[in-house]
């Protein structure tokens, strides 16, 4: 969520290779970490105050971690990083969680496993077909 936050809010980081131009850009996305973690404290709404202002202190020091590696990794990569493997040579700053490259990954870059698609993140759901008279749907027969 975070690198899509920035790349989004930031058109400089849109294109591929705008992962490596984060170094450039970090304090005109700071606002990411702030809006993450303003988000993560209205989640849950049985805290009291303090642990809702600790939440977002704590969500608001992981995001900056991650925009701070982030930059780390584009100089040490001299600005050569996109954001998956598309356009060239250039490494990738995201992994998908079962990429076997990820573990020859330095520990930094392994912060960027992320999966990016519904289906990696969200749980199997059952779908019942049933024809407009509201009977089920005979699958197996057809």
């Amino acid at each position: 969520m975070l690198v899509a936050l920035a790349r989004l809010g930031e058109p400089t980081l849109t294109a591929p290779l705008g992962a490596g131009k984060l170094p450039q850009q970090h304090a005109q996305v700071e606002w990411v970490a702030d809006w993450i973690s303003r988000r993560a404290e209205r989640h849950d709404e049985t805290l009291d105050a303090a642990e809702q202002e600790a939440l977002r202190q704590k969500v608001k020091l992981r995001a900056r971690d991650l925009l701070d590696t982030w930059d780390q990794l584009a100089v040490y990569r001299q600005g050569l990083l996109q954001y998956q493997k598309e356009a060239g040579e250039a490494p990738p700053l995201l992994y998908e969680p079962l990429d076997p490259e990820l573990q020859r990954q330095p520990l930094e870059a392994r912060k960027f496993k992320a999966g990016r698609s519904l289906r990696d993140v969200e749980p199997t759901v059952s779908v019942w077909v049933k024809r407009p008279d509201g009977l089920d749907v005979d699958l197996e027969g057809t």
